[in-house]
Order: C-alpha cells, then structure tokens, then sequence
C-alpha cells in the first residue's frame, strides 16, 4: 500500500486483518475471527490482535481524532468504517465471493499443513474425497478449503450437506435444490465454473458416487470435494485421510508451554477456557489435558464436548470420569444431532454396518490397545466366527474408518479409536 506516495510495506498478518475487515466494510468483524484469519491454526492472546490493529491504524494515517478508517466495538471486534471502492485495476480488484459457505469465528487447529496440501491438489484433480471418522473435522476442513479457494470460481462454492438425505433417489435432486436456492441452474451445470462439496455422504455412497461420476463427465469445470467416513471410489478421485490432531509424545514429562504447541491441546485449553475463563494450562494439570486427549485420539469433535466440561470436574476429576464413562458428556444442542453426543458420531457409522460387522467390531473391542490380524483371528474363532469372513469385515471397517490400521515390524496391525472401543463395549454390554 502507499503512504504519501511511498510504498509502504504491510506485514502478513495485519494485510489478513485489513482484508477482512475491508471485505465486511460497515460490519463488525469479531476479534475471534479476525485472529482466526490472520493467525490460523495457533492460539494467540488477545493483544496480539490490538497490536497488529494500533500498526494497521498508524499505516492508514490515524490521529487521535474519531477513527477514519478502523473503529473499534467494545467487546465484539473492530469495523472499517471508511468507504470501500472496487478499483478495476486487476491487482486490487475486490471479487464478491458466490455460494452458500456457512461462515465461522472459530479458528481452526492444526490443519494448516492440510489445507495448503488440498488446495494445492485441487489444482490438478476434479475430485476430492476427504474420509475420516465421524468428528474428526472432516466438514470444518472441506469448508475451509472451499473458502480459500471459492474466487477461484465463476459459479461460486456450493455447500450441499446431504446428512438429512435418506433416499438414494433424492441425491442429485438435493444437489439441484442448493443451488437453485442460489439463482444457479442447475440443469446448465456443464456451462458453470464451480465448486461442490458434498458433505456426509457415507450413508448414501454408491447413489453419491454415482451422481458425482455424472457431474464430473457431464462438465470438465466442476470440481467437487466430498467427505465421508469412506472414499467414493470413483475414478480421477483423490482420497485424503485425516487423521487425529498432533499429541504430545507419551513418553516424558512435559511442560505446558511445550504442550501448548501441539492442535489438541491447543483446542481443549480454547474450548475449556470458553465455559471457564479463568482456566490456564500450567505445569501442574499438562499431563491429566494431554491424557485427555490422547484418550480422546486427538478428536476434534470429543475434545470439544469434553473440555467444557473443566468447569465443573476439574482436570483431574475429568481425567477420572472419561476413563469410567464415556457417553455420558452429552447435553449440546448445537451442530447436527449426530454430533451431540460423543458416542453419536460412532452410532451414526454402527448402524450402516452389515450384521457380521458389527459383531466384530463388538468382538474386537475387548482387545486393549494394538492387535495384529492373527489375534483378531483367534478371538474371532473362538467367537465362532470364521476366519474369512473376519478379515473381510476388518478391511471393511478399516476402509469405513472404524479401525485404525498402523504397519509395524514388517506387518499391519490394528486397533480401535478410544471413542469406538469405549462404544463397542457398552454394545458388549446392553441387554
């Protein structure tokens, strides 16, 4: 930007926060978003925000007078309160972003490293299946994705969220009605530039992957990213697996600055200090959080039901009750109903199991920690299971992102996220 006809350069950070606030000119930016927006994926204090915006405000010219430019909201956020002009100069050109995108406040953990790695696939693929148990983030980062690179589309990005979809019949209709719902035809989708991403789509993944193919023959601009707990399987496609947020290592003690720069911890202390401000990470409670969330497998989704729940359990005592009950952190009400409580997301991938399935996965959890196939084998055996038919239901439940398969000493071995062994159990169990 310039200065009194000089160049005057402008630091990463405060060019995202300007962007922002630019882009929502006359509105009120949130402090979360905007520090989600210019320090994605880390936690920050608060100050480093009013810092980056005292430096922003003194390149822009700003006296001790009313602000001319950046105001500030008390307890919200900042506005840009100048008038905001689109130059047809091709390098400051202000592109209004077509679609449907939910927007978010939250900042988004560890995810950095992976998102830059699909918007850089999604340069020379078509398709992108983003595949990982229920909770792991899967929606979180596909939207995100989808909101880097939607100025990249004529047509816009087009969230179609096809959880509520119970009919393999109803899948391109309920395409269409998205984005008729945003003045786009549908039926002239070969014409458009744009981008899908088909959001829940495990429960329906032939009659999806079967629409997705005729897209992606009926239109070489469309591009579509979807996520599922397994991939589509449709040609040209390109799967990414996402896993867990990064842990700690297990061995050592570990101090909480050092834990602080690990995505789960990172969103348990966030979340946690939502429901508790005056929660802080210190030496003395670092290991119970981070057994927490290495128990919770780094799952977004888990870590956020139980972190809030600081405020009333304590670390420790938290600690002590996930280890004896996991379903009972429930009580939300926000997000879908698969989501409300932690063993939801795990029900909602039971039930689309076969029969023979879901009596291995019940089987298989009653081995703790790592098992190699043989092990399964056997215990299948003697379960009167037979051995051909347990190794396909393994690679099944493998692919459907129930077991977690980990190559060691020369041969895979096996085991069950904490969520879904704790859930199987309690199937075990139930009269």
């Amino acid at each position: 930007m310039q200065e009194n006809g000089q160049n005057v350069r402008v630091g990463r950070r405060a060019f995202e926060l300007l962007t922002a606030l630019v882009e929502r000119g006359g509105q009120v930016v949130g402090k979360e978003e905007l520090m989600a927006r210019a320090w994605p994926g880390l936690v920050v204090d608060e100050g480093n925000l009013k810092v980056t915006i005292a430096a922003l405000r003194r390149l822009l010219g700003e006296g001790s007078g009313p602000p001319r430019y950046i105001a500030t909201v008390v307890g919200r956020g900042y506005r840009f309160v100048a008038g905001v002009r689109v130059s047809a100069h091709p390098q400051v050109v202000a592109s209004t972003r077509v679609g449907n995108l939910p927007s978010s406040s939250r900042r988004i953990h560890g995810r950095e490293d992976a998102l830059a790695s699909l918007v850089e696939a999604l340069e020379t693929t078509r398709l992108i299946s983003i595949v990982g148990p229920g909770g792991v983030g899967k929606t979180t980062l596909a939207v995100a994705l989808a909101d880097r690179v939607a100025r990249a589309f004529a047509g816009g990005a087009w969230l179609v969220d096809l959880a509520a979809v119970s009919e393999a019949s109803r899948v391109s209709a309920a395409i269409a009605d998205v984005l008729r719902a945003g003045d786009t035809d549908a039926d002239a989708l070969g014409d458009r530039e744009l981008l899908l991403v088909l959001d829940n789509c495990e429960h329906l993944i032939d009659a999806i992957a079967q629409c997705t193919d005729r897209i992606l023959c009926s239109s070489k601009k469309i591009k579509l990213v979807a996520t599922s707990r397994e991939p589509l399987c449709v040609r040209g496609e390109r799967v990414r697996r996402l896993s867990g947020l990064a842990l700690p290592p297990a061995q050592g003690a570990l101090r909480a600055e050092d834990a602080l720069l690990y995505p789960a911890v990172q969103l348990f202390v966030e979340r946690a200090t939502e429901k508790l401000p005056s929660f802080r990470l210190d030496d003395a409670n670092a290991a119970d959080v981070v057994a927490i969330c290495r128990q919770l497998d780094g799952l977004a989704l888990a870590i956020e039901r139980v972190a809030p729940r600081v405020g009333t359990l304590g670390v420790a005592g938290l600690r002590e009750h996930l280890d004896r009950r996991f379903h009972m952190f429930d009580g939300y009400h926000e997000g879908p109903a698969r989501h409300r409580t932690l063993t939801a997301a795990v029900d909602a991938s039971y039930v689309l199991l076969s029969a023979s399935e879901q009596t291995t996965l019940r089987r298989l959890s009653s081995l703790e920690g790592t098992f190699s196939l043989q092990t399964a084998c056997e215990l299948a055996n003697r379960e009167g299971i037979d051995r051909l038919t347990v190794i396909e239901d393994i690679a099944s439940l493998v692919t459907k992102s129930l077991l977690l398969a980990e190559p060691c000493d020369g041969e895979m071995h096996y085991r069950l996220p904490q969520v879904t062994r704790a859930f199987a159990l309690e199937k075990c169990a139930a009269p």
